[in-house]
């Protein structure tokens, strides 16, 4: 799964999100056409783990895999050189969310995008069908495993000031 140029849908512990590889430029091209979005609004990224979060990010101490799974939660963090640079997300700082679901972090072995898996403007998508209407064969539908339906976004933190700040 999340191989070069597919988009998945897949779910997450607030809705179903959409991903592709980070490094996927054709990839996050066709992501950003399919959403109809804005390019002054950037992609968040997911990862497997907190191992692969501080192959990407610098982390601080108190960025732990407990502090994502308390509440969902979206943290934005310096990248490190590894991640590769993309008009997708800033240079300075990268949003990043760790993958809650093990079904899911089990595929996940290169940073994808973690935008929500709806078209920009409309209401999150919580079931398999709803994807398939929208987006029929353009995204490929994570097998097996609904997301969580919680009705509201993951909080947003940003790390990379002091002191850390919630922004929602």
């Amino acid at each position: 799964m999340f191989g070069k140029s597919e988009i998945w849908a897949f779910p997450t512990d607030t809705s179903y999100g959409l991903g592709v590889r980070a490094d996927d430029e054709a990839g996050l091209e066709a992501l950003a056409e399919l959403k109809g979005r804005d390019n002054t609004k950037y992609f968040s990224l997911m990862v497997r783990d907190e191992d692969m979060l501080r192959l990407f990010a610098e982390v601080p101490e108190e960025v732990t895999l407990a502090f994502f799974t308390e509440t969902p939660r979206t943290v934005i963090l310096r990248p490190k050189d590894t991640l590769p640079e993309s008009p997708f997300w800033p240079r300075d700082k990268v949003a990043f969310r760790i993958a809650t679901l093990p079904e899911v972090a089990r595929e996940i072995n290169f940073p994808i995008t973690a935008t929500s898996a709806n078209r920009s403007g409309e209401s999150p998508i919580f079931e398999a069908k709803t994807i398939r209407k929208i987006f029929g064969d353009a995204v490929k539908v994570f097998p097996e495993v609904e997301p969580a339906r919680i009705q509201t976004a993951s909080e947003i933190w940003d790390f990379t000031e002091q002191p850390p700040r919630r922004l929602r």
